[in-house]
């Protein structure tokens, strides 16, 4: 089967509409009678169709949900973007739907947001698995949008999608030689807006997750690539030190982007830990 024809299988989209931020949230759903809840938040050059992979191979062992972030995929943008503000919002989406207890997997941005929930609504929050991720920029809520974001938005508003796509692969895997991966994420990244990279870039800079580490109580496995140049060893390790009982495993040969890149190893890295 060619990698792009993984997106054929995903469920569609559902939505749902949050009175609190007055927005519309889309998300996708695979349900498995009688199976725990997995839930999955997506990295700043995806969106809920980036676990495409993980959709195929899990779906006979859990019930799946995949959220779109607030400006990405099918959900709208959100006001004032803040981490927090969205860990409450998913929470809110997953109540609607009677999904009160689920394992998490949050890759990069999305893990970001996964800290904070595992935080905020440790009730709920079985396991925690954290990809490629680090804890935020800390910036003051009044700071510009960061340079290097600000540059995506001039690449955005100058480039086709097809370039774009192809551009934000380039930047996050340099030395990615594999074309099927290399052509799944670009597909993806193609459909990254203006809106998209405000609401999360924003979102991102403004966060640190520092503070609140030590109140992860769940079990938690971290996840890094040995060659990821978007989250550097030492925001990994800041990771894997504070949340102490933490179990770290890293991809060899995998850069930003181990969920496609490595899919197999990925996957069964999160299985074996979510089965133990």
């Amino acid at each position: 089967m060619a990698e792009l024809d993984f997106f054929l299988d995903l469920p569609d989209s559902q939505f749902y509409r949050d009175e609190q931020e007055k927005l519309l949230m889309s998300y996708r759903i695979h349900k498995q009678k009688d199976k725990p809840y997995l839930v999955f938040l997506h990295g700043y050059n995806g969106n809920s169709k980036s676990w495409a992979y993980q959709f195929s191979y899990f779906k006979n062992k859990f019930s799946i949900i995949a959220f779109d972030f607030p400006g990405f995929g099918e959900s709208e943008k959100m006001k004032d973007p803040d981490m927090f503000k969205v860990s409450g919002l998913i929470h809110r989406a997953l109540k609607s739907i009677n999904v009160n207890r689920f394992s998490l997997l949050g890759h990069s941005m999305g893990g970001m947001l996964a800290q904070i929930i595992s935080t905020n609504y440790s009730e709920s929050v079985e396991k925690l698995i954290l990809s490629c991720t680090h804890t935020g920029y800390a910036l003051d809520y009044k700071h510009p949008l960061r340079e290097p974001y600000m540059k995506r938005l001039e690449q955005r508003k100058e480039m086709s999608d097809l370039e774009y796509g192809k551009l934000r692969v380039k930047k996050m895997l340099p030395t990615l030689r594999d074309e099927n991966t290399f052509n799944f994420l670009a597909k993806i990244s193609e459909e990254i807006t203006e809106e998209s990279i405000l609401c999360g870039g924003t979102a991102m800079q403004i966060l640190s997750t520092k503070n609140i580490l030590n109140k992860i109580k769940c079990p938690c496995l971290i996840l890094t690539g040995s060659d990821d140049i978007v989250v550097s060893k030492e925001k990994s390790s800041f990771l894997i030190n504070q949340i102490t009982h933490s179990i770290h495993h890293e991809i060899q040969g995998a850069g930003h982007a181990p969920y496609c890149e490595d899919y197999n190893e990925f996957n069964d890295r999160v299985n074996t830990f979510l089965s133990s």
